[in-house]
């Protein structure tokens, strides 16, 4: 099982949770890449713990009454925004690459990409660039998603997951009582 970790916790808490601030955000976003090389108080661990997390779906929604799909969701719009267009090793949900910022939004397209470099935030243009997107293409999405539905076969394999002990089994789970630690 993937344990949050502290580092995972400070680095949500202080940059990235989904209740804070826009420009804070945006501003580790712009900065990854460079936390990334320096390995910046273990962004790196943090790198790969988020992506364990979502591999197993073992990070609990922060918002007590989110369904573990959202969450998941939510992760893979982190990591995207953080990382790049990669998908998180042992991802087994992937975002399509061609829906990232085409038809897929994330926090950052949101809060700092316009339809130029005089109408986003001072890093966009990089932002785009390392992930492939023009502001062509973000114009021309004809409508956007923060999440997909829920797949098929889901509850069944955080199930499993949890039953193969990779996740905590949570309380609004209908198998939690079977598996609660």
């Amino acid at each position: 099982m993937t344990p949050r970790t502290e580092n995972l916790r400070l680095w949500v808490g202080n940059w990235f949770d989904d209740q804070g601030d826009p420009e804070t955000y945006v501003e580790g976003c712009d900065t990854a890449p460079e936390w990334l090389a320096d390995d910046t108080d273990d962004f790196r661990s943090f790198r790969d713990e988020l992506a364990a997390h979502i591999r197993d779906s073992s990070h609990k929604p922060l918002a007590g009454n989110e369904p573990q799909w959202i969450n998941d969701e939510w992760l893979r719009n982190l990591h995207y925004d953080l990382f790049g267009p990669e998908p998180p090793p042992g991802d087994a949900y992937p975002v399509a690459p061609e829906r990232w910022g085409r038809a897929r939004w994330t926090p950052y397209l949101l809060h700092n990409v316009g339809r130029s470099d005089e109408t986003s935030g001072e890093g966009a243009p990089a932002w785009l660039r390392a992930r492939g997107l023009t502001y062509a293409d973000i114009d021309s999405a004809p409508d956007s998603e923060h999440f997909r539905p829920e797949p098929d076969g889901y509850q069944e394999r955080l199930e499993r997951l949890t039953r193969e002990g990779a996740r905590p089994a949570h309380p609004d789970e209908p198998w939690y009582d079977q598996h609660a630690t």
